[in-house]
């Protein structure tokens, strides 16, 4: 969330960066009406309030003197203020609830740096790796002829958008998870293996609800299964007070994430838009002043991580619309995909500055006072689509599929052949 003080300061940047993002600006609008309200009644309640507390004083100084009809007067004026009051706040109040309301669906502030428009306007900052461009067999069809994936029995079981990974297809993306989960505590983080259903609060607190309710599944006790592990990461802290000498937190978590995904592209089978699927996710809690360098080194890591499995990729800026709700700015990693000729996201990297920390009220205290802490998430990385690429990319000619030798101590094997 927002302050509010940028509104009340700068209410033009906040509708243009609305606009920008493709958001509703004239909530800006409905903000600034009702703030206005809301603040004329507040600064009649507060000299009600004095006003109460000098006619307090004057009962008591009346009754001292034996000025009994003084003191009746002033007696009718303070319960005067009480009603008054009683009104008055519980006015101020309905329209403190509709401004927070408004508030919560208003977009992070995206930086100056960060291209205007949607995915066309995407920034690409460079690519790595050698790209496959002749004809290549997809993974759908290398998977079930290998016999390491299955769609057909996920269907039965549950539906479009869900898979099962058989023998050492399974095996390979356990291999993949602790890579991963390794190679982040190698670098500092600490892993967390936290709850994957969480409450409402949880929820609004990362900035999934209220606007992305309809993205999300919800069980009959009103929990939600996580749509990344970044939701009960982030929120560890929530109304908390960090030290400043204990930032930055970093932490890493491998979660099944549960997203009701819609919009299937032609030629996207198997492991696309899947309701339920794996990922390894990074998050920061740190200072304001450290929080770009940390976006930079997050990045690195999740690029790091696809150069050790030599999967060719490219990072790209996004753009104002493209970005998530609560970024202030993004960097997606795309791995290429030589079946299907294209890019595929399997990293977003955020740094969403204090907007997260303001909705779960997580601060830490400075020499200078408290503030609100920065936080940011990354994928470290995501398991399809990485799976997708890791097994076009190393395709055989003889239909097998070529294990990187950075995995090869945790699946035991190094290649993925007909009938094993």
């Amino acid at each position: 969330m927002i302050d509010i003080k940028l509104i009340r300061e700068d209410s033009g940047l906040v509708r243009k960066n609305s606009k920008n993002r493709d958001y509703d600006e004239t909530i800006v609008d409905n903000v600034i009406k009702l703030d206005g309200k809301w603040r004329k009644l507040k600064k009649q309640d507060d000299d009600l309030r004095h006003e109460r507390n000098k006619v307090s004083e004057a009962i008591n100084k009346a009754k001292k003197a034996k000025d009994e009809k003084t003191a009746k007067d002033l007696i009718k004026r303070a319960k005067e203020i009480v009603v008054k009051l009683k009104n008055n706040e519980g006015k101020e109040g309905e329209l403190k609830n509709e401004i927070d309301e408004l508030m919560a669906v208003i977009p992070n502030i995206q930086v100056k740096d960060v291209p205007i428009g949607g995915e066309g306007k995407n920034k690409e900052i460079r690519k790595w790796g050698r790209v496959v461009k002749k004809k290549a067999r997809g993974h759908l069809e290398l998977g079930e002829e290998l016999d390491i994936l299955d769609i057909k029995r996920a269907v039965k079981l549950a539906g479009a958008g869900f898979y099962v990974l058989k023998g050492r297809g399974a095996k390979l993306q356990r291999a993949l998870i602790q890579f991963m989960l390794d190679f982040h505590e190698k670098n500092g983080f600490v892993e967390i293996n936290g709850p994957q259903l969480v409450n409402a609060k949880t929820m609004f607190g990362t900035g999934n609800l209220p606007k992305f309710e309809d993205d999300l599944y919800k069980t009959t006790e009103g929990l939600y299964p996580v749509p990344t592990a970044e939701v009960p990461v982030t929120n560890l802290h929530s109304d908390e007070i960090l030290f400043e000498k204990d930032l930055p937190k970093k932490y890493c978590s491998f979660t099944e994430c549960y997203r009701t995904e819609a919009g299937r592209r032609a030629g996207e089978e198997g492991l696309f838009r899947l309701h339920q699927f794996e990922k390894v996710e990074m998050v920061y809690v740190c200072k304001e002043e450290d929080s770009w360098d940390f976006l930079e080194e997050m990045t690195g890591y999740a690029e790091e991580i696809l150069k050790q499995l030599q999967i060719p990729y490219r990072k790209v800026l996004l753009a104002t619309a493209d970005a998530g709700f609560a970024s202030a700015k993004t960097y997606d990693l795309e791995v290429w995909s030589p079946a299907l000729k294209r890019y595929l996201e399997c990293s977003s990297c955020s740094n969403c500055t204090d907007f997260q920390a303001r909705r779960m009220n997580m601060r830490y205290q400075t020499k200078d006072g408290m503030k609100f802490a920065y936080t940011l998430n990354g994928s470290g990385l995501a398991l399809p689509r990485l799976m997708i690429s890791l097994i076009e990319n190393n395709q055989q000619k003889d239909g097998s599929i070529k294990i990187p030798k950075v995995l090869w101590k945790y699946t035991g094997f190094k290649v993925i052949d007909k009938g094993k």
